[in-house]
């Protein structure tokens, strides 16, 4: 396989890997507000939601994860000179940087669906809206460190995007006050 049929594979499972983390957060925001409810709605949604979040969780965002790893660090191995070059460049060490971060808030999602999962105490649905934005900032710190090659620019890219996030939920905020 080429370094460039990698690459897209990697892109490829890192877009699926992000579209099922923020399905996810989404989701734990619904099984929240749905757990407000009475019965037996609360009931019924609450096993529904509980389907959902595994499924996607176990069938979408892990196996994605895990193929980002793969072709991610397959690129990084000696054998292509792409990769060696890579490994040396100090926006690759703050990319990796950013993806051990994400594994992290991965890991995190995991531990809200167990908790949701077992009626155990989970953050609000207004925490689990800024909890959501921190994939935003991490999307953005994720690609544009190897797309710009530069970690001024991904600085700055990030420093919006984060900017962007918070501002965007004191906005939602005061409109859902209003």
């Amino acid at each position: 396989m080429d370094f460039n049929t990698l690459r897209a594979l990697h892109i490829v499972s890192f877009v699926a890997w992000f579209a099922a983390l923020f399905y996810l957060v989404r989701l734990f925001i619904y099984h929240v507000e749905a757990l407000g409810k009475s019965e037996p709605e609360r009931g019924i949604l609450h096993a529904q939601f509980m389907i959902m979040e595994r499924k996607l969780s176990l069938i979408i965002a892990l196996p994605a994860m895990i193929l980002t790893l793969v072709f991610g660090l397959w690129m990084l191995l000696p054998n292509w000179s792409d990769g060696m070059m890579y490994k040396k460049q100090p926006w690759m060490h703050m990319k990796l940087g950013f993806v051990v971060i994400l594994l992290g808030y991965h890991h995190y999602c995991g531990i809200i669906r167990k908790k949701l999962a077992a009626s155990k105490p989970v953050p609000s649905s207004k925490s689990l809206r800024v909890i959501n934005e921190i994939a935003t900032v991490l999307l953005v710190a994720i690609v544009f460190a190897p797309v710009t090659e530069n970690m001024k620019v991904t600085g700055i890219a990030t420093a919006i995007a984060a900017f962007l996030a918070v501002l965007t939920y004191i906005l939602a905020g005061k409109s859902k006050q209003a």
